[in-house]
């Protein structure tokens, strides 16, 4: 699972394979973060190559945003990674490259 849309870094250089690499979920608090890494492509993520940046977005859902995306219903036909893909093509996250980067990223 991860988001496919062609983005280049300052320095040039493209990748066109967004990953979910890392996230922190508190249902106590009904906060979740997500951290997204940009990869060259899905061939060199797959070969365990390091991403082109440790991460390209953060995802943050607190409140009403966690509960409409990780709440027990939320999660009752989906598991937590597929809503987190999800969430990030939907919600604000925080990217230099805006916070809508993935709105028109496609699911692979």
């Amino acid at each position: 699972m991860a988001l496919q849309k062609t983005l280049t870094l300052p320095s040039g250089v493209s990748g066109n394979y967004s990953r979910l690499v890392t996230y922190r979920w508190d249902r106590a608090t009904r906060e979740a973060v997500a951290l997204f890494a940009l990869y060259l492509d899905a061939s060199a993520a797959a070969a365990g190559k390091q991403p082109l940046t440790p991460w390209i977005a953060k995802l943050r859902l607190t409140g009403d945003k966690f509960d409409l995306y990780l709440s027990n219903a939320a999660l009752e036909d989906h598991d937590v990674i597929a809503q987190l893909y999800t969430a990030a093509k939907a919600e604000p996250v925080v990217s230099d490259f805006g916070s809508d980067v993935f709105a028109d990223a496609i699911d692979v």
